[in-house]
């Protein structure tokens, strides 16, 4: 088994994961449940999967895998500079109508959910294709 490959399903294993978080803190935020120390760890572990999704571009382009795989980093990404930028400008503006909650919710699960979806596509084809 190859190194790429290795890390690969390493990255899409950490993209399950990162999705079932985002899952869980949308069905929490949801139902109102919000533990402290949850509330304290999750932030952190997104901050840090923003420079492991940073990495793993580094490394996806050094063993020059398909360019599929590049859809989950840059996605990560670009979502997380985009609800970074969207909280700051809620937060400053004090914008809060009562629909904004359900609806950032619901953009949370769908995007959890696809993040799902997409790492077991990639990783149950890697099953059969090693070099993807």
């Amino acid at each position: 088994m190859n190194s790429e490959y290795v890390f690969l399903r390493t990255y899409l294993y950490a993209v399950m994961s990162i999705a079932l978080l985002g899952l869980t803190d949308a069905v929490l935020h949801f139902l109102k449940i919000t533990p402290i120390l949850y509330v304290k760890i999750v932030p952190l572990v997104l901050f840090l999967f923003f420079f492991f999704n940073i990495f793993s571009i580094a490394i996806f382009r050094r063993r020059q895998v398909r360019k599929i795989v590049y859809v989950l980093p840059f996605y990560h990404l670009l979502s997380y500079i985009l609800f970074l930028s969207l909280g700051l400008y809620l937060t400053v503006t004090g914008f809060n109508p009562s629909w904004l909650g359900f609806a950032l919710i619901g953009i949370q699960a769908a995007s959890s959910l696809f993040e799902l979806g997409f790492s077991m596509y990639l990783l149950m084809k890697s099953e059969f294709s090693p070099a993807l």
